[in-house]
């Protein structure tokens, strides 16, 4: 299968929806709707997981709007400043968000976030031994909670989320990957 051809449906600020002509393999054609980020470069974001000295996941409580409701996920972001490398928005994201730092980011995967809605990809880091700088700055509409978990009571901690809060279930598996990598 290919992308013959594109053409956009509607933009806003950040977000443009687009129309994909799709040829398949055989034979067959179609349409194919897409949002495409319009402020950022490279994959489009960067995923950082956190740990810390005490052995402590750092994850975020974080809302978000076209759900409605409170998500736990890893400290990420976009890469929205050009000339910025993945490296380099990790370390600022993970800082903005939580307030930590890391001396050493570790590349563990680079994957789509939403295959079937988006060409974003997101970097995923491993981030060993983070330390505590300052307060957390949170930009724009952000409302972040940073919540440390034990490393060893992070299952049980995503299997009893308390009503209201969901899970991005990107975090159980990267989660089995570094431990499958053995970096956790």
């Amino acid at each position: 299968m290919k992308v013959t051809g594109k053409r956009i449906i509607a933009e806003g600020k950040f977000l443009r929806i687009v129309e994909k002509d799709v040829s398949g393999g055989d034979g067959r054609d179609g349409k194919w709707e897409a949002v495409e980020r319009t402020n950022v470069h490279g994959s489009g974001a960067v995923v950082i997981i956190a740990l810390t000295k005490d052995g402590d996941l750092l994850f975020e409580k974080n809302w978000r709007a076209p759900i409605e409701s409170w998500v736990i996920q890893f400290p990420a972001g976009l890469t929205d400043l050009e000339g910025e490398s993945e490296e380099e928005a990790a370390r600022r994201e993970l800082l903005e968000e939580t307030g930590y730092a890391a001396t050493e980011l570790i590349p563990v995967l680079l994957s789509p976030l939403s295959a079937a809605m988006t060409g974003t990809r997101a970097m995923h880091f491993f981030a060993p031994d983070v330390e505590f700088v300052g307060k957390p700055v949170h930009k724009d509409m952000e409302e972040i909670e940073v919540v440390k978990v034990p490393l060893g009571k992070a299952d049980e901690f995503m299997l009893n989320l308390p009503e209201g809060v969901e899970l991005d279930l990107r975090v159980p598996g990267i989660l089995w990957l570094l431990r499958e990598k053995g970096l956790i």
